[in-house]
């Protein structure tokens, strides 16, 4: 049985969409507005990324023998969902991202994470910037339905908060391909930046049809990374192992890429 990322894509009260329990589909309700106040508006000129860890939980960073910085992979799929048409910001080394300490609560919900975003969030939405917060903990998600353990990462809604979750990532390590557990992190830091901006079709609109309805905001298209199969612990691995082999860098399909770049003019 698959356990897969349970993205939260919007606030609490929404219907749900999808399954639930196992098949981690998450919840659905009414999607992000489009037009003004979103992060595609012309408007905002900058999007910056704050990354707060606990202690002993940081993302990797540094080089990948052989593919670059590991956060070019984040990089590099921001910077051509928005055509390199917004200033990005986002730290790549440790220095640059905060230690928040000790996080007690190893299972953590919902209300945990927005918690943990109002006590230490630094960077918010302000006139010409869109802000999201991404921390990385250790422990598991937890729902209605329990401990989620193959949960990797949430986000939530339009609050721009995320959550990631070292445990998980770490229980993707290849032995054999060492850089996956890299990949693994950045694919998923990736899929959840991409909820909360609003693919697919919670937000952004489609050009043409590609979401997978049975599983929420999520893309049909088993290559791409906005596919629900590829987000969890187990299936990310073997997802990521294809980008290691092959050194691809851009994980969205033909898709989701034309529906961005109907909003952004393309690259």
């Amino acid at each position: 049985m698959r356990s897969l990322i349970l993205v939260i894509l919007v606030a609490c009260g929404g219907s749900p969409g999808g399954g639930g329990g196992d098949d981690g589909a998450g919840v659905d309700a009414k999607p992000m507005p489009t037009g003004n106040g979103t992060v595609f508006d012309p408007s905002i000129a900058r999007v910056s990324i704050e990354i707060d860890y606990e202690t002993g939980q940081a993302p990797f960073t540094g080089p990948i023998i052989g593919f670059g910085d590991t956060f070019d992979l984040t990089v590099a799929n921001l910077e051509r969902v928005f055509s390199g048409k917004k200033q990005l910001a986002i730290p790549r080394v440790q220095a640059d991202m905060q230690d928040i300490g000790a996080v007690p609560v190893e299972e953590l919900t919902v209300a945990d994470i927005l918690a943990l975003a109002d006590a230490h969030r630094d960077q918010h939405d302000a006139a010409g910037t869109k802000t999201y917060y991404v921390i990385f903990v250790s422990g598991h998600f937890a729902d209605a339905s329990g401990v989620q353990s193959g949960v990797l990462g949430v986000s939530i809604g339009d609050t721009g908060v995320l959550a990631m979750f070292k445990d998980v990532i770490r229980s993707t390590n290849v032995p054999a391909f060492p850089n996956v557990v890299r990949y693994v992190e950045q694919s998923t830091l990736i899929h959840e930046l991409s909820h909360g901006i609003g693919l697919v079709d919670n937000g952004v609109p489609m050009v043409s049809a590609h979401k997978d309805t049975m599983h929420g905001a999520h893309c049909d298209d088993d290559k791409c990374v906005m596919y629900y199969l590829n987000e969890g612990a187990s299936d990310a691995a073997a997802y990521a192992q294809q980008f290691v082999i092959t050194g691809s860098s851009i994980l969205f399909d033909a898709n989701c890429l034309a529906d961005v770049d109907a909003l952004t003019g393309g690259p």
